[in-house]
């Protein structure tokens, strides 16, 4: 017997600010802004933010008019990379909830929902949680959903939904003929001869449209109302991470960068999320306005994961120890991870992790002191004590083979001693070795007892040297 079909249904999420906010988001602190496009070698306002728009500035209107009419006014041209970087950070933040991810340029990013939603506990928190999600990153979008993709990306520009055939049809019909977004001289031309709504163009005859209007509207139509499949062309996050972050102005404040720094980081959680994975380390390279030497900044971590608040942190200490010899055009980052995430362990009575303080102590300390600052010890394979240990970054482990009794201290080098200030309990333990490197040595090591009743570890040496030796105490 075949399974059911499952019936699609997708979302669209429409962010008619997205110009703006791919140009300024990334700058603390400012006023009224803009960005503007060139239109016939003019400058004219593109999109206008709130502050700008509640003084009069409108889209259409000529850049130097806006400035006369609000002289503080800030106005960047459009980016269309840093447009594409911000459509792909609204994607990525959609992949959360569905494997059928698609862009639509330059403002919409559709997803497939239909199993999503019962995941959520039903289609408004599904939306809920992703408008809220996206706007703690900076967007504010529009959403709609409908049983055809084409009509997703239309229905979310009105934040409508219609999640059967009948609906959608009844829905579209109704629609505005602006809300197509033709160009003007065809918006125009549908209008002059008397067509208000969408249900009225369809019920003219295909013949008739194509004559009239070409034959692109019958394929835009039939894509809307389902009679077309809609091509598609599926969006995944990358395998390995990678941003390149442009700063609107130039700056090299370090206020400025740990705002650019900050708003990476949303993407960077986002993509760990996505793909299952820990941060072990960041490189953040600062590329100079004047294009010198570019300035690279590691910050690697004592235990896997992603904490936002702790590398801001390290960012910070690390931007302090630096003098930034030109303003900073760019930030770079990339991060290096670990194949799976596997999240702390939580505190059983208060949710906390505990265990969590002392990598926090080594990420701070390296930030601050450099990476090469701090280091470890651990076990190495050689039978003289003086080799048998060597210096490694904080945090790594090693397995200890050595099971015979060993001194909690070992003196940094062998003192002489007499025999006779010893009282011997336990030995001799033969150390001979050191033949290889033009370092050997014969030794009878003992355990015993001092003076004032400690234990030590003495030896007595045959070669290269005749004698007693103390080299460890038993704490």
């Amino acid at each position: 017997m075949s399974q059911p079909v499952r019936a699609s249904l997708w979302a669209g999420l429409y962010c008619p600010g997205l110009p703006l906010s791919a140009v300024w988001d990334h700058q603390p602190g400012i006023g009224p802004v803009a960005v503007h496009s060139h239109q016939r070698g003019q400058a004219r306002i593109f999109q206008a933010g709130r502050i700008a728009a509640q003084h009069g500035v409108r889209a259409g209107m000529g850049l130097s008019q806006a400035l006369a009419l609000l002289p503080q006014l800030q106005s960047r041209p459009r980016n269309p990379a840093m447009e594409q970087r911000a459509l792909e950070q609204i994607a990525l933040a959609a992949y959360g909830h569905s494997h059928q991810v698609v862009l639509a340029p330059p403002d919409t990013v559709l997803l497939e929902i239909a199993g999503s939603q019962r995941l959520r506990g039903g289609l408004q928190p599904l939306l809920d949680q992703l408008v809220k999600t996206l706007r703690q990153q900076g967007f504010r979008v529009r959403c709609g959903t409908a049983v055809v993709p084409a009509a997703a990306r239309l229905l979310a520009r009105v934040g409508q939904h219609a999640d059967s055939p009948e609906r959608l049809q009844h829905t579209l019909d109704a629609l505005p003929i602006d809300a197509l977004g033709l160009a003007p001289g065809k918006q125009q031309a549908i209008i002059g001869c008397g067509l208000r709504r969408l249900g009225e163009l369809v019920r003219m005859g295909a013949p008739e449209r194509a004559r009239r209007f070409g034959s692109a509207l019958n394929a835009e139509l039939d894509q809307l109302y389902g009679r077309q499949p809609t091509p598609l062309a599926g969006w995944q996050p990358p395998e390995r991470y990678r941003q390149r972050l442009e700063l609107p102005v130039p700056s090299e404040r370090s206020e400025a960068l740990l705002f650019a720094g900050n708003r990476a980081l949303d993407h960077l959680g986002g993509w760990l999320e996505v793909r299952d994975r820990a941060l072990t380390a960041l490189h953040v390279t600062l590329e100079r306005e004047d294009a010198g030497n570019p300035i690279a900044l590691g910050l690697s971590l004592a235990r896997p994961g992603f904490d936002r608040a702790r590398l801001l942190e390290m960012l910070a200490l690390k931007l302090d120890r630096i003098r930034l010899p030109a303003p900073v055009a760019a930030l770079v980052l990339k991060a290096e991870t670990t194949l799976e995430h596997r999240p702390p362990q939580a505190d059983l009575w208060d949710g906390r992790n505990h265990g969590d303080a002392w990598p926090a102590l080594l990420d701070r300390l390296r930030a601050r002191l450099g990476e090469e600052a701090l280091s470890g010890i651990a076990p190495q394979a050689d039978h003289r004590p003086e080799h048998a240990w060597r210096w490694v970054p904080p945090g790594t482990t090693r397995v200890c083979t050595e099971t015979r009794p060993r001194p909690t201290w070992l003196l940094p080098e062998p003192r002489p001693c007499q025999r006779a200030d010893f009282r011997l309990e336990d030995g001799p333990e033969r150390i001979e070795a050191g033949w290889w490197d033009g370092q050997d040595c014969r030794r009878d090591y003992w355990i015993a007892r001092d003076g004032r009743n400690r234990r030590v570890w003495i030896f007595h040496e045959h070669e290269p040297r005749s004698g007693w030796f103390l080299h460890g105490l038993f704490c």
